[in-house]
């Protein structure tokens, strides 16, 4: 999700301040039509599509009252951008009915640069909400299950990338959930985080999958698959009769 300033020029040094949010998906990564429910579902937007064969789509707010209701309801859930939408919000509200000179504005975009820097929740998080980490993982996020057939192994784990810059949601994360933080090894400035869900960790696997699974929209289906496969395992008689742990 992008939200940030869009200079009209109305003459040749003169530019009307507006802010824009959008979410952008594609119909592969989207396949349940989730971001085209986002008008109906917030009251706000509309979705455009580009594109060949138009697979890419967008939903965007840019009326001034729609932003006023919809961005300060995200900011209190916010853990990375909360500080810089914050930011954003107060320059256009100071900047509002009025224009920028070319000058002004590129001052505007070089404080925007600076702003996106600081990152983190407007208040001190004693733990995320279930939303929050449900859509995070939606956007930035894993749930992989994979079988190997030489080992006759499951392994799943749940998984999380961000810039070394924003890394703060993946402590959060990690100080919640537990698991790990390493470099991405492609990259110096990406880090990686991720927590094991398998056969070891069921217990917490079956705590945390169906919390996240309430709030999903993009990858409830992966979800689901592997909430089945560990309730499937524990159903399963063992040789004594019971109940397989």
């Amino acid at each position: 999700m992008s939200f940030g300033f869009k200079c009209d020029p109305n003459k040749e040094d003169c530019h009307y301040l507006h802010l824009r949010l959008s979410l952008a998906s594609s119909d592969a990564v989207d396949k349940t039509g989730f971001l085209e429910s986002l008008p109906e579902l917030t009251g706000f937007g509309s979705v455009s599509r580009y594109g060949k064969d138009q697979q890419f789509k967008t939903w965007t707010v840019a009326k001034r009252a729609h932003v006023e209701m919809l961005v300060p309801r995200l900011i209190k859930h916010m853990v990375i951008k909360a500080k810089h939408w914050s930011w954003l919000m107060d320059r256009w509200r100071d900047s509002r009915g009025g224009s920028l000179t070319l000058g002004q504005r590129e001052t505007l975009t070089a404080a925007s640069k600076e702003s996106r820097k600081l990152v983190g929740p407007l208040r001190a998080k004693n733990f995320p909400t279930w939303a929050w980490v449900a859509g995070y993982l939606d956007g930035d996020g894993w749930y992989r299950q994979r079988y190997s057939a030489s080992q006759n192994y499951w392994s799943m784990h749940v998984g999380a990338v961000a810039h070394a810059n924003d890394a703060h949601a993946l402590m959060f994360l990690c100080e919640t959930f537990g698991g790990s933080i390493r470099d991405h090894g492609q990259s110096p400035f990406v880090k990686v985080w991720t927590r094991n869900l398998g056969i070891k960790d069921s217990s917490f696997a079956l705590r945390f999958l169906p919390k996240v699974a309430k709030h999903s929209r993009l990858k409830r289906h992966k979800i689901d698959q592997m909430i089945h496969h560990h309730r499937q395992r524990l159903s399963v008689p063992s040789p004594t009769g019971q109940a397989t742990v």
